[in-house]
């Protein structure tokens, strides 16, 4: 679903921002007229062009240009001798790193038409050698169109109001505030004899592997896999970074308490293979931290990204009420002493859902007049996003709706889906929602892992 032509300004979450251009009118008399009407649509939107000395700066904006050559556009990027993200402050005289970094990267050919692998795989190239997670591939000797291209694999193409669109899209990301990885860990919350006794982390581990076996789950990307040996020694030794995993699992556990996410793939985590270690316990957020409740004796990995996004989603749904069930763990129980979210367990996918039966599992579009562009993992926009979606399911919140499944695309790069506390649930955690993908098992999810659509 394309999004209608808006201003957004008149959405809650924008705010004039402080932009700065550094190497302003650098590279070609296209490249220089495209930054010459991109910085006034900023300033006609109400932002405020600042220079590089100054102190805050929501968007920093910079410039390459790769060679035209009889080469793939791929080997034509050339290496950074130190990131970009590393060097910017001091290059530029920042006080502070920009929360966002964008560069415009001039090229000749036209990503538009390419397809979503060799988008990705090519723009992961630049942002590693140039070193910034954020590019916008202009192409074309006349800047015929503008390909903004996100970590997470987001790269919606825009042919029309190229300039306009483009702002928009750099506002909408700017002005979400990264609230990921931030987390406290409680020691020894949770007593050996529940750890060794609940079945979620278990589950979790198999419903990573069978994704796996459906496809729905890349293998783990490390930085040394776009850049040189040397660049990713850089990467690891100053800033931290050595590759990520893409794909999430999540369950509330009942006996402990707690909502159980897979580890963040900055701890090597291969979510394909995963190990009991490898899944953390959340009990909530306090003061915009995720809470990590320790088993006693473990010391758990950080949780991964979408943790705060999955706990705003649970937060805002309604709740039910559990018994145990013996070997079969849980019933429904409006009398029953455990108080549960409705919602069960979730997955989130890179993948692209050409199908889904709407009389197994409920669809949710984007809510593209309040969120027309969609945000990053890891922001504070996006858990408003993951609230305001199940806010509108009917699934979630009709008693009467007796589908057990919900569904909604993640704008440019993959999907969500849950599974529902509802009578007829499987006994196993994620066992009827990964049913949705197997053809062997369902028709009701047609899926691709080589394409996520772009929405303009």
């Amino acid at each position: 679903m394309d999004v209608q032509v808006i201003d957004v300004r008149a959405c809650l979450w924008w705010r004039p921002l402080n932009v700065a251009f550094v190497g302003e009118k650098r590279g070609s008399a296209h490249m220089v007229e495209f930054q010459s009407q991109l910085l006034d649509s900023f300033r006609d939107q109400g932002h405020t062009i600042v220079t590089t000395s100054e102190a805050d700066i929501d968007l920093l904006i910079d410039i390459a240009m790769i060679p035209d050559g009889p080469e793939p556009l791929v080997q034509r990027i050339q290496e950074r001798s130190q990131p970009l993200m590393l060097t910017v402050m001091k290059d530029y005289q920042l006080k502070r790193r920009p929360h966002n970094l964008v560069v415009l990267v001039g090229v000749e050919e036209s990503l538009g038409s390419w397809s979503h692998v060799d988008v990705v795989s090519t723009a992961r190239v630049a942002m590693g050698k140039i070193g910034s997670f954020k590019i916008v591939f202009v192409s074309g000797s006349e800047a015929d169109e503008v390909t903004y291209c996100t970590l997470e694999g987001g790269h919606p193409t825009e042919t029309h109001a190229k300039v306009d669109g483009l702002r928009d899209r750099l506002v909408t990301s700017a002005s979400a505030r990264e609230i990921g990885g931030q987390f406290d860990v409680n020691n020894d919350a949770i007593t050996q004899a529940a750890w060794n006794d609940t079945k979620i982390p278990d589950e979790i581990v198999r419903a990573g592997h069978r994704m796996h076996q459906l496809g729905l789950l890349p293998q783990p990307q490390k930085i040394s896999d776009y850049v040189s040996p040397r660049m990713a020694r850089v990467y690891e030794r100053y800033l931290g970074l050595k590759g990520f995993s893409e794909g999430m699992l999540f369950a509330v556990d009942p006996l402990t308490g707690t909502t159980m996410v897979t580890a963040s793939g900055s701890w090597d985590v291969d979510k394909r293979a995963l190990h009991r270690d490898e899944v953390t316990a959340l009990s909530g957020i306090v003061g915009g931290r995720v809470q990590v409740q320790a088993p006693f004796g473990v010391r758990p990995k950080g949780p991964s990204v979408e943790a705060l996004e999955v706990l705003s989603l649970l937060d805002a749904v309604p709740r039910i009420r559990l018994s145990p069930d013996g070997a079969n763990g849980w019933r429904l129980d409006p009398n029953g002493q455990i108080e549960v979210p409705i919602i069960r367990s979730g997955i989130h996918a890179h993948i692209g859902v050409a199908f889904a039966d709407d009389a197994v599992v409920e669809t949710i579009e984007p809510d593209r007049k309040n969120y027309p562009y969609g945000f990053g993992c890891g922001t504070d926009l996006m858990c408003e996003v993951a609230r305001s979606t199940v806010e509108r399911s009917s699934a979630i919140n009709d008693p009467k709706d007796r589908r057990r499944y919900v569904r909604w695309p993640m704008l440019y790069h993959g999907e969500m889906v849950v599974e529902l506390w509802k009578e007829g649930a499987e006994p196993v955690t994620f066992e009827g929602l990964l049913d949705l993908f197997d053809n062997a098992k369902s028709n009701a999810i047609k899926f691709r892992s080589d394409h996520v659509d772009q929405p303009r």
